[in-house]
């Protein structure tokens, strides 16, 4: 049986996070419009609170589609800015969440290689079409099977699939997945066999993912 992880925008982020924390598992990341870094603003996914301006900064909300409404939520987590508690988000608890890592994506590629299906707007106003070329091109560098479609053109829409040029591309996952998945089931089951164990060095830590009785755990070390 394949493992499919499909996901949009932040969906998609963690589909490519598990894919780096659990290579031997996945088998496709279908994916939309993802982050592949927590750059720019996107720590304010974290969980830091009322630390920061969760208004100008919320983990979700409806802050710009009305003139005299906003609504901004933030969520609390254990994570703070803090730099003398041991729950300080430090860059090593960022850089292990982050797909965009050369060192740890050469690592990844020691293990079984899931195979990236990916689209992404040139005009996407939340992440930068750079930053996943980027992404991608490693990852085909360390012999990913790659398949990144990039909409650059207003005459790509067609108002069922395409809709629009920003963020997400208006692809309705319904059609996302009924476009891809019978060709996934069509391709052959890779060889999976290996250490279920992958380790990550992350500046003082070391990030070491393990499967026991089909969990995955964690151990941190410096």
């Amino acid at each position: 049986m394949k493992t499919i992880l499909i996901g949009v925008s932040h969906g998609g982020y963690l589909a490519n996070l598990c894919a780096k924390i659990s290579p031997w598992n996945i088998d496709v990341v279908l994916d939309n419009s993802s982050n592949v870094t927590l750059d720019n603003d996107l720590w304010r996914f974290i969980g830091f609170g009322r630390e920061i301006d969760y208004v100008k900064y919320c983990s979700v909300g409806i802050t710009y589609m009305f003139k005299n409404i906003k609504l901004a939520a933030f969520d609390k987590t254990y994570w703070t800015t803090n730099k003398q508690s041991p729950y300080y988000f430090s860059n090593a608890r960022k850089i292990v969440r982050e797909p965009l890592n050369k060192e740890h994506l050469k690592i990844q590629s020691l293990y079984p290689k899931p195979k990236y299906i990916a689209y992404h707007s040139k005009f996407d106003q939340y992440v930068l079409l750079e930053k996943r070329e980027n992404y991608f091109n490693i990852l085909r560098e360390l012999g990913f099977e790659v398949d990144f479609i990039k909409i650059t053109d207003e005459k790509e829409i067609d108002g069922k699939f395409i809709k629009n040029l920003e963020h997400g591309c208006g692809i309705p996952m319904k059609l996302l997945i009924k476009k891809h998945l019978l060709q996934i089931l069509k391709e052959p089951l890779q060889d999976k066999i290996c250490k279920k164990e992958v380790s990550y060095k992350c500046d003082e830590l070391v990030y070491t993912f393990k499967e026991e009785n089909h969990q995955i755990i964690l151990n941190i070390t410096n």
